[in-house]
């Protein structure tokens, strides 16, 4: 079975940070998922990464930040080139609130949808917000773990995170308010975790309704809230990126990777896929040989 979901434990690994290097790991990265925020840094090379089904290319100096339950995939843009980046995740509870100016980044950063917020910043931005010193330190400070480290790594982080989101407050982008009522969060992390493991199946927005004792009016509606996009639409997003990692890394045909992601019809996962990817399975397969 091919999950999107990657877990992490928030209580043994609240952090992670280190420093990606094309000549060291293999990309491209498969499309995954998890409740962390993650947010790259570009050092050098030019990096071709989908983020909730679109595409986008960021230069050196970028920034981009994967907001939790975000699918994202990472590859090279060119495989001529080296590609090193910082890569810092953590648990978005680590966040202070900032009560003093009425922001709460933890119940916020839940509410971004990447098809609204532009999560990719561009060099020219971030070199004047001087961010590339506190991305050093937290990677130097998570590699020794020297006393405190924690405080330094929280610290640094907040301010990453307060200046991105100042970048969006100067651009008319407000920081939303949680869209779902709390009560409902834990109902929506179990059923997009049982999409993950059950995406072959017959699903139905009716039958995962039921299962967190709602009414299928009141699913959909918060279901929509939370991801910014249908139940059917997300349920469909699953199987294409499960699809796409098995393109990708396997040599399995496309007749029976439709069938492993619960689609009877292959003609009809080739249609899926094109409007969700924009290019058929082969040519997907074909551009990432090249």
């Amino acid at each position: 079975m091919n999950n999107l979901y990657e877990y992490i434990d928030p209580i043994a690994l609240p952090y992670e940070a280190f420093c990606f290097d094309s000549d060291r790991y293999e990309v491209p990265i498969p499309a995954h998922w998890h409740y962390y925020v993650e947010i790259l840094y570009i050092q050098e090379g030019r990096v071709r990464f989908s983020m909730d089904d679109k595409v986008r290319i960021c230069e050196t100096g970028s920034v981009v930040l994967f907001p939790p339950k975000c699918v994202h995939a990472i590859d090279v843009f060119d495989k001529s080139e080296r590609v090193r980046y910082y890569v810092v995740k953590f648990d978005p509870s680590c966040l202070s609130g900032g009560k003093a100016d009425g922001m709460d980044l933890r119940s916020s950063l839940y509410g971004i949808h990447t098809t609204v917020y532009p999560c990719c910043f561009g060099p020219e931005r971030i070199e004047a917000m001087g961010l590339l010193p506190l991305f050093e330190e937290i990677v130097n400070e998570y590699e020794r773990k020297a006393y405190a480290y924690s405080v330094i790594l929280t610290a640094d982080i907040c301010k990453i995170v307060g200046k991105l989101v100042r970048c969006w407050q100067e651009d008319g982008y407000l920081l939303p308010v949680p869209g779902i009522h709390p009560s409902y969060e834990l109902s929506f992390d179990f059923i997009t975790e049982y999409i993950d493991s059950h995406y072959f199946e017959e699903l139905t927005a009716e039958k995962l309704a039921s299962m967190c004792n709602m009414s299928h009016s009141t699913f959909s509606m918060n279901f929509y809230r939370r991801y910014g996009k249908t139940c059917r639409e997300y349920i469909t997003a699953t199987r294409i990126n499960v699809a796409e990692n098995m393109l990708l890394f396997s040599n399995y045909d496309v007749a029976f990777i439709a069938s492993q992601v619960g689609y009877s019809d292959c003609s009809y996962f080739i249609r899926c896929y094109k409007k969700l990817k924009g290019m058929t399975p082969k040519q997907a397969r074909k551009a990432a040989r090249l």
